[in-house]
């Protein structure tokens, strides 16, 4: 109940009004506040491509910089991720057609406890382990990686684990996907 609750709240809150959520008594301006600016990288492992991609120079992988929530608003399921993918890989975004879900390994790789980027939902204040690079990143990301029939691992960017989750489970799964690729090392 409580996932759709907040998944109606979020359609709700008007993401030019800063000021008040009138649903919610203001318990989800982290939302609609505008965030400040956050310092730059300064890591020489991470390269901003200007095209909506970064180079993990270290890993040798392309990732989309901004997740999906991050661009939509939106969460998805596993499934769903597919889909999202297929458009995705059609559109040819920044010029490359193989992106893909990464690997739980290629998701923890980008996991670094030293840094820190505020992540506010709803009525939750927590802190991402992510350069950034990468900006106000969401916190949970579906990997490529199946659990069983009815699961796929997801990434946690506040803990720094995986964990499994439902494939078709409902989009408000707080799951999103930043897709990834190889580049040439």
């Amino acid at each position: 109940l409580l996932l759709a609750v907040c998944g109606q709240g979020s359609a709700l809150a008007d993401p030019d009004n800063s000021g008040t959520d009138e649903i919610f008594g203001g318990q989800i301006l982290s939302l609609t506040a505008k965030k400040p600016p956050l310092k730059p990288s300064n890591d020489p492992r991470f390269q901003d491509n200007k095209d909506g991609t970064v180079t993990d120079l270290k890993e040798g992988l392309m990732w989309k910089q901004i997740d999906i929530y991050q661009e939509k608003k939106i969460w998805i399921n596993w499934e769903d991720a597919q889909t999202f993918l297929e458009k995705f890989n059609k559109d040819a975004f920044a010029s490359f057609s193989d992106w893909r879900l990464p690997t739980r390994k290629e998701l923890e790789s980008l996991y670094e406890e030293n840094k820190d980027i505020p992540w506010k939902y709803y009525w939750t204040e927590n802190v991402i382990h992510i350069d950034p690079i990468f900006g106000y990143s969401s916190c949970c990301f579906w990997s490529s990686e199946l659990y069983k029939d009815k699961y796929a691992w997801g990434f946690n960017y506040i803990r720094g684990k995986s964990y499994p989750s439902m494939k078709g489970g409902p989009s408000l799964s707080l799951s999103t996907v930043r897709p990834v690729r190889v580049v040439l090392k």
